[in-house]
């Protein structure tokens, strides 16, 4: 039996040096995102009630209905580097409208992979038909590099689990 006391992958745990991102482009480039400060992803299911006669009580749930939402933080050259890509594919689909490039239908995926040192094990989640949904930057005064927030709309995010088998919600 395992001693649980530090439960943790060989006595090392997940960190963000540990990451790798890839945005995967149809048409396009796959994109090794390097200059990436942060990326965040959620998923939930939201259940349907059944309470009946039952004074209120919940008797039965439905399957319920997911959703999904994610974003990154790159710098303004990784930001670049991945709208190019998408760039890319937009022109091939004709996503355009006069001189101008429509990137947000293009539909990419998004594949995150952790290996903790001294681990062989890859850590994955997968966000697939994602869509470019917008973006902001909060320029600041300083040292520090300029950082876009990238909005991501998956169409859904899966995690690969130690059998092999992606792992989804609903």
């Amino acid at each position: 039996m395992a001693n649980q006391a530090f439960p943790s992958v060989n006595g090392h745990e997940c960190s963000f040096a540990d990451i790798k991102v890839h945005f995967n482009v149809p048409g396009g480039a796959t994109v090794a995102i390097v200059d990436l400060e942060g990326i965040k992803w959620d998923r939930k299911v939201e259940f349907g009630e059944s309470r009946g006669t039952s004074g209120g009580r919940v008797m039965k749930r439905t399957r319920g209905q997911v959703s999904y939402e994610a974003s990154a933080t790159v710098t303004r050259a990784g930001c670049e580097q991945l709208k190019e890509a998408i760039e890319v594919a937009a022109l091939a689909a004709g996503e355009t409208r006069g001189n101008q490039v429509i990137i947000s239908g293009v539909a990419f995926d998004i594949l995150i992979q952790h290996t903790p040192f001294g681990d062989s094990r890859i850590y994955e989640a997968k966000l697939s038909g994602c869509r470019y949904s917008g973006d902001g930057s909060d320029s600041k005064q300083g040292n520090e590099p300029d950082m876009i927030e990238l909005n991501l709309s998956p169409i859904e995010i899966s995690t690969k689990s130690s059998t092999g088998a992606w792992i989804v919600l609903l």
